[in-house]
């Protein structure tokens, strides 16, 4: 089994997978995150690492920590990070 980049997901990748989906599947959550994105954020168990990728919109960092390719476009989406710039940043990971 795979996780996209990890040879098995770890708990980490489900909890940045589930911080996505809930994100962005989830009434409200969303205007939430936005209002206050490290306040949304307490309420999950994440590494520093993690949250600093959330955070920060790092899609390469995100994606090497095994988020979900499909939950990770939402996010770009709903994020607005331009395409290109989503696309490259993977490709980028991609090369690592």
């Amino acid at each position: 089994m795979s996780n996209w980049v990890q040879a098995m997901p770890t708990a980490e990748a489900y909890g940045l997978n589930k911080v996505l989906f809930q994100l962005h599947h989830s009434a409200g959550d969303l205007a939430r995150y936005q209002d206050n994105a490290s306040a949304y954020l307490d309420a999950f168990a994440l590494s520093v690492a993690a949250r600093a990728a959330i955070l920060g919109n790092d899609v390469a960092q995100l994606y090497l920590l095994g988020c979900n390719p499909y939950l990770l476009r939402a996010h770009c989406i709903g994020m607005r990070i331009p395409e290109d710039q989503s696309l490259a940043a993977l490709r980028s990971a991609a090369r690592s």
